[in-house]
């Protein structure tokens, strides 16, 4: 049996009613821990089919489902916010009680684990690699990949204030934590399959 080499995406985006964050647990989306974003996962696959289409297909479910309540699902890799809004998300959702498990190549530690940040909330996109061979996961170069993925993504993260060389362990492997949710998709499957299958 040989190797099996995959990507997996998982998009953040923000449910806004009259320019407002609105919570997506309070109305049935799925949601990340952190309580104001929106969390959309791609299936993982070998090839780009597969993660495109399951992708596309959930960002249109529930986009609808969320024009169906009156508001709007969003692709910005930022919004300004309150301290009163920063202040009821943290408290509420426990920011301050969740385990840390970004890392960074680099050493930076300034990170986008809680998504919030100098009084704006951030929202990513984050490709998951993964190497197994049957149901052993395999040992990938970390460092040399995220590396990689921060120089073809550098006008992306430059541009809109993103932490290079992040990234987070994972029991298939790891994911990358750099690039911010409106990034090309069509490029993200590109890149991350050219530099996973050169390494591998």
């Amino acid at each position: 049996m040989g190797k099996l080499l995959e990507i997996g995406l998982e998009k953040e985006s923000f449910l806004l009613k009259n320019g407002e964050i609105m919570e997506p647990k309070l109305y049935g989306f799925p949601y990340d821990e952190m309580g104001f974003l929106v969390e959309i996962r791609s299936y993982p696959s070998d090839t780009h089919f597969p993660i495109m289409s399951s992708m596309q297909d959930a960002e249109l479910m529930f986009k609808l489902r969320a024009e169906n309540l009156g508001m709007n699902l969003i692709d910005k890799p930022f919004l300004e916010v309150s301290q009163e809004f920063i202040d009821y998300i943290s408290k509420k959702y426990r920011h301050d009680d969740m385990p840390c498990y970004t890392r960074n190549i680099y050493g930076i530690k300034k990170s986008h684990h809680t998504g919030v940040m100098d009084h704006r909330v951030t929202s990513g996109i984050h490709v998951h690699f993964s190497s197994r061979n049957g149901t052993e996961v395999l040992e990938l170069p970390i460092e040399h990949i995220v590396r990689e993925m921060d120089k073809r993504f550098s006008e992306e993260i430059e541009d809109t204030e993103r932490i290079n060389g992040e990234w987070e362990p994972k029991a298939h492997g790891f994911e990358y934590r750099s690039l911010p949710c409106n990034t090309n998709i069509h490029k993200i499957l590109r890149e991350s399959f050219d530099i996973l299958r050169r390494v591998e």
